[in-house]
This record gives structure tokens, C-alpha cells and sequence, in this order.
């Protein structure tokens, strides 16, 4: 139970970074150059069998039960001045949330994912998305962690 805030945490990131991205699908055409990138077009379908809540939620907990495993490999890191630690927890992180796609996949609890993103973007492309999504979620808690040391 030690590492229940930082679950909490994590939920709430992933699911509000979900809203983000959903907001940056639903206007992809009005985006500027800069971040219109192609995997989110993929995107499309998936956000359409959703609500938005629906969507934030099933990101939530992805995100919470993929930390729980990252966690369960290496403590996360509480000292922002030891990089070499970090850097091996990011590293984790990555290679973690890449993999984390295929309990996704054979566990069949996320058809409308599956069967939209998944397959549009392909296997090789989706665990690259899912490794970086793993980073934006880690470092965004780091961030947060620069401006209040107690938020984990």
C-alpha cells in the first residue's frame, strides 16, 4: 500500500493526458504542423466508440496497473538528483509500457482498442507509442514532483 498515491497519481495523469490527446485527434486538422502526427489519425475510430470519460477512465487504470508493475521491478525514484537513477527507471518505464500492449491485447478487454489502433498502427508502431506515452506519464510526475515533493 505504500505506492498507493503514486497509483492514484498515475491514474489521474494518464487519464487527463488521454483527454489532451483526445482533444488533439478531434481537431487534428485544425493542429499546427508541429504536432500533427500520423498515429493519432489512428486514433479517429477508437475515440468515436467512446465517451470521453469512458476513454479517460480505460487510460487511468492502464496506466495505474502499468506502474504497478514498473514499481514491482524498481522503486520509484524519489530523489530527483540521482539521474542515473531516473534514467534507469525511464528506461524501464519504456520498455514496460511497450510490452504492456500485448497484456492488453490478449486479455480481450479492450476490443474498440484492438480492433481500431492496434491493428491500424501495428504491432512494432504501437509498442513504440505506448513506450513514449509510458515516458510523458513518468516525467510528467517528475515535474510535478520539482514543484511539490510531497505530491507521491
Amino acid at each position: 500500500m505504500k505506492n498507493c498515491k503514486l497509483y492514484i497519481v498515475t491514474f489521474v495523469i494518464t487519464a487527463l493526458w488521454d483527454v489532451v490527446l483526445r482533444i488533439m485527434v478531434e481537431n487534428y486538422d485544425k493542429l499546427p504542423k508541429l504536432v500533427k502526427l500520423d498515429f493519432m489519425k489512428y486514433l479517429i475510430p477508437y475515440f468515436q466508440k467512446h465517451t470521453l470519460l469512458a476513454a479517460a477512465l480505460i487510460a487511468g487504470f492502464i496506466g495505474a496497473t502499468t506502474q504497478y508493475i514498473i514499481v514491482n521491478i524498481q522503486s520509484f525514484p524519489k530523489n530527483l538528483m540521482e539521474t542515473q537513477t531516473i534514467l534507469q527507471f525511464l528506461v524501464l518505464s519504456f520498455i514496460i509500457s511497450a510490452l504492456y500492449g500485448f497484456i492488453m491485447k490478449f486479455s480481450k478487454l479492450y476490443p474498440h482498442l484492438e480492433e481500431t489502433y492496434y491493428k491500424d498502427l501495428g504491432t512494432v508502431r504501437s509498442m513504440y507509442h505506448d513506450g513514449i506515452s509510458g515516458l510523458i506519464v513518468q516525467i510528467t510526475i517528475f515535474s510535478l514532483m520539482m514543484v511539490n515533493k510531497n505530491i507521491i
